[in-house]
């Protein structure tokens, strides 16, 4: 009976976290460059064993979607752009919504400056007041008119499960592994961004699932306990 509690508990517990993810992905449906948290019956082992991590995340490509605002890019491959946060810190997105700050480094939508091959962008205030047309190349060459400014800095990291959120759709690697990829690995979209790999559809049809699961787990620790109280009160008599 003890077991049976305690079996109920445990799924419901997981069932929340499981809640808890699905929730977060339908919020970030639209979110540029969001990675859906994985269900978390797809990351156990084949044995069968609770191999659970925090934040596991799918990576698969989401579609891109044609803004045509030059300085808004997306990644066609598996890499990421290279972010300098305030912290100094060296973080990793596929959030390509950039702009030009008033000092004129390229930089993300919370002002962190966006990494080029010779470190931060910035677009040369001469050039930038007597053309202000950018051009990017797919290899990722950034232009001012026909002045070459610098070459992106696009990253790549083998070991997905090393990434860690750090908010704005950016990532950290645990370990601090990293490797620059050579420009036939990839291709910059310039005009475009990579939406979410969100699938509203998947997304609500596991929640439903999985809403279900939950209430089952609910009226089993209420049969339990029901059970439990009654033994009690013949065990008084």
């Amino acid at each position: 009976m003890v077991n049976g509690l305690e079996s109920a508990s445990k799924s419901l517990t997981l069932n929340e976290k499981k809640i808890g993810s699905l929730v977060n992905n339908l919020a970030n449906l639209n979110s540029t460059g969001y990675k859906r948290e994985l269900p978390f019956e797809q990351i156990m082992n084949s044995n069968g064993e609770n191999t659970i991590r925090k934040n596991m995340l799918d990576f698969t490509q989401g579609d891109l979607i044609q803004t045509d605002n030059p300085l808004d890019l997306a990644i066609n491959g598996d890499a990421f752009f290279v972010i300098a946060a305030e912290d100094g810190d060296m973080q990793f997105t596929k959030n390509g919504k950039f702009t030009v700050s008033d000092e004129g480094f390229l930089v993300d939508n919370l002002g962190n400056k966006v990494m080029g091959q010779s470190g931060e962008i910035q677009l040369l205030e001469d050039f930038w007041q007597k053309d202000r047309t950018v051009s990017i190349s797919t290899n990722g060459e950034i232009f001012v008119g026909k002045n070459f400014i610098d070459k992106l800095k696009i990253v790549a990291v083998e070991e997905k499960a090393d990434l860690i959120r750090c908010g704005n759709n950016n990532y950290k690697v645990s370990n601090g592994y990293f490797e620059d990829l050579e420009e036939d690995q990839f291709k910059i979209a310039q005009g475009y961004l990579e939406n979410s790999n969100v699938n509203p559809i998947i997304e609500m049809e596991e929640m439903i699932r999985i809403s279900k699961e939950y209430e089952s787990a609910q009226k089993m620790i209420q049969y339990i306990d029901e059970i439990m109280a009654r033994a009690n009160e013949i065990g008084t008599i």
